[in-house]
């Protein structure tokens, strides 16, 4: 088939002369960027049905053109590329039923159609020669000549289709999407370009609802997108009747823009600070088309219906409303207008669709009441109906109560009714009106939701470096003769042997050594814990003279790391713990004695908190207590504490100092004999000198991790 065509189209180039037919084919496969038509005349009509239809008229055919729709404010705006416009006029009011007024821009070699609607309504298109028809409304059926291409016609010949059954348009897929600017966008792929949603915003929701829609199942999901920092946080799509619902949750304030190009809708969600937007409905509430209006002593009810026929609403207005009013307004929006009007004459307004309810405000007070009044004793008249609501995540007890508590401040339980919990199968028993019962199931789907985890990973680093240094001596001896002895302190104690000195002998001189043991000194010195010296002896008859160098150096350094790990839900105080518990006595005023025991651990205890930003805030408490047994008191060792709280705010993997204790130990000290330990160099001999240093460092690092553990429910 596409050979046959090709050669078919080859064959048209080839005559001299150009038919009309050759030159709709020329139009149909030609660049838009040849086309030249000229735009010039257009018609409006109204057809049944709140239907509009908008007649265009070139001067040569054009290519089937391509549209898309805004929400806000209502228009469609209609692309043809190639044509000029020569209607002399770039803005056209049409005040037809939907359509208020036609809007021609001309740029870049094409020629946009905007026309603005009252409220968004479904639109179709279709070329016919050197027209363009564009319906407006709902349910239009358009039989016209086919929009083919006549190459085709021309060179296949027409193949007798099989019936096929109608199929339903409806949406195809839907994705999310976030911007640089931090703003939230919903993609609706639709299966047909001509499905045209309503969009509302009701109960801090942005409903997108497409009558008369497919929904496939696959699609029918709640999805949770706050790991994407947007203003969004949940898209709920769920069938509603015979159409389909994409429900918008945002959170805090925000401003949306929905907008359609070909099958494909967007729904922009924009943070905006509730500051800013509150300063901006103060300071300008109106944005209606502006209009003058110049009155002396004219009626009220006139006026008002002026306003109906500008803005095209349906105007109803009660027989109490009366009276004249002189005004002059100049290029005023048409709503702070009716507005003034309404405050000068003590009325007030509701509208509902596109009609306007205009009456004195006490009436419709009196009027709003009364419904109110009514819809309080159809209540308490409506039947009570028992339903088990299913809790999966949350404590059934924690629903209710809160259920509970916004009822009764909203004044939404029925006296009659109840509410139950099954702990043991964790469900809600309510036995209320149907209003109530929705009520709770929309809560449950909101708040029923799991938690996201975060995992914390702690490491204490404890590092020491220590150095000691002790230099001394030991002078001992004795010294006897005939009757008389001089021998060092505490008498006949000893530190060496006489066999070193004297082999083979007991007795020297006049003074018999017992045992074998020589006298300890007289002078006592020596470096404690020393395991190294020097000692010098000297022997006579008499005299025993012993002397000792003793000295000591002692460095080391150590490192102590702990790494504990705790996992714990979003906001849940999470807890571990490791070590020892020291026994110590412990005595009643009776005199009876009891083993008591005192911790000592290491803990780490957390309480995690994920912000939206994907960012998380902790509330520490770290402590590393240890026992010293080198300083116990009556068996009982003291506790070495080191402890930390903090609050700190850090992202997502990254690690934190949150603590660190850095001690040092500097200790030089002298022992001398008085008198003889100054005295030059000499003085060496009768002294001990210690050197000791130490250092010690505490620090605590942690990294948190956010375990991705997002639920995606399929919407019952």
């Amino acid at each position: 088939m596409e050979k046959i065509t090709r050669s078919a189209k080859r064959k048209h180039f080839m005559k001299p002369t150009f038919s009309r037919l050759s030159l709709a084919v020329l139009a149909t496969f030609a660049s838009p960027l040849l086309l030249a038509a000229n735009l010039n005349s257009m018609d409006v009509a109204s057809l049944p049905g709140d239907r509009v239809e908008l007649k265009f008229t070139f001067d040569e055919p054009i290519a089937q053109p391509r549209g898309y729709t805004i929400d806000q404010p209502a228009r469609i705006a209609i692309d043809l590329p190639g044509v000029t416009n020569k209607l002399g006029s770039k803005k056209r009011e049409l005040s037809v039923g939907n359509a208020r007024s036609l809007a021609v821009v001309e740029a870049a070699g094409r020629t946009r159609l905007i026309v603005n609607l009252n409220q968004l309504v479904p639109y179709s298109t279709r070329v016919d020669g050197n027209n363009l028809f564009v319906m407006l409304g709902e349910g239009q059926v358009v039989a016209s000549a086919p929009v083919a291409t006549p190459v085709a016609a021309t060179a296949v010949a027409p193949v007798q289709a099989s019936p096929v059954a109608p199929v339903r348009a409806g949406i195809s897929n839907i994705d999310f999407q976030r911007t640089g600017e931090g703003a939230g966008n919903v993609l609706i792929s639709l299966s047909d370009a001509s499905v045209v949603p309503s969009i509302e915003e009701q109960g801090g929701k942005i409903l997108v609802r497409f009558p008369r829609a497919e929904l496939p199942e696959p699609l029918r999901v709640r999805l949770d997108v706050q790991d994407f920092a947007t203003p969004v946080k949940f898209i709920n799509a769920s069938k509603e009747g015979n159409g389909a619902t994409v429900a918008i949750e945002p959170s805090g304030g925000f401003e949306y823009l929905a907008f359609q190009t070909d099958d494909k809708l967007t729904v922009s969600v924009k943070a905006v600070k509730e500051q800013a937007a509150s300063q901006a409905r103060d300071k300008f509430a109106y944005n209606g088309e502006k209009l003058s209006l110049n009155f002396q002593d004219i009626d009220v009810r006139s006026v008002l219906q002026l306003i109906a026929d500008f803005t095209n609403l349906n105007l109803v207005a009660s027989d109490t409303v009366q009276g004249n009013i002189t005004l002059r307004l100049q290029n005023v929006p048409w709503d702070q207008a009716l507005d003034l009007v309404l405050k000068t004459k003590g009325l007030d307004k509701r509208q509902v669709g596109n009609v306007l309810l205009v009456a004195p405000a006490e009436e419709i007070a009196a009027r709003e009441r009364h419904e109110l009044e009514s819809q309080r004793q159809i209540a308490e008249l409506a039947p009570l109906r028992r339903e088990v609501v299913q809790v999966n995540y949350a404590k059934a007890a924690d629903i209710a109560k809160l259920f509970q508590s916004v009822a009764n401040r909203e004044g939404n339980v029925d006296d009659r009714g109840s509410i139950a919990v099954d702990d043991r199968t964790n469900n809600i028993i309510a036995y209320q009106t149907d209003e109530c019962l929705e009520e709770l199931r929309r809560i449950v789907a909101q708040l029923d939701i799991p938690v996201r985890q975060v995992m914390i990973e702690a490491r204490i680093v404890e590092a020491t470096v220590g150095y000691d240094k002790a230099l001394g001596v030991r002078w001992g001896g004795s010294y006897t003769n005939d009757q008389w002895a001089l021998y060092g302190k505490d008498g006949a104690t000893s530190f060496d042997d006489t066999r070193a000195y004297l082999p083979g002998t007991q007795d020297i001189g006049s003074f018999s050594l017992q045992d074998g043991v020589a006298p300890v000194p007289f002078v006592d010195l020596g470096a404690l814990g020393s395991t190294s010296g020097l000692g010098i002896g000297f022997l006579s008859n008499h005299l025993i003279l012993d002397l000792q160098l003793s000295a000591m150096e002692k460095t080391g350094n150590g490192e102590v790391i702990s790494q504990p790990k705790v996992l714990t839900a979003d906001k849940e105080t999470a807890k571990i713990l490791r070590g020892t518990e020291v026994p110590y006595q412990e005595a009643s005023s009776s005199g009876a004695t009891s083993t008591s025991f005192k911790e000592a651990a290491l803990s780490l205890e957390v309480t995690p908190q994920i912000t939206p930003d994907n960012r998380i805030i902790m509330e520490v408490k770290v402590n590393k207590d240890a026992p010293d047994y080198s300083r116990s008191v009556n068996g009982v060792p003291p506790i070495d504490t080191n402890e930390v709280n903090a609050k700190v705010l850090v992202n997502d993997g990254e690690t934190v100092v949150i603590g660190g204790v850095f001690s040092n130990i500097q200790q030089k000290s002298v022992d001398k004999v008085p008198f003889l330990g100054d005295v030059p160099f000499v003085g060496r001999l009768f002294r001990r000198d210690v050197v000791r240093e130490g250092k010690e460092e505490l620090l605590i690092f942690l990294t948190p991790r956010i375990l991705d553990t997002r639920a995606i429910a399929v919407n019952q």
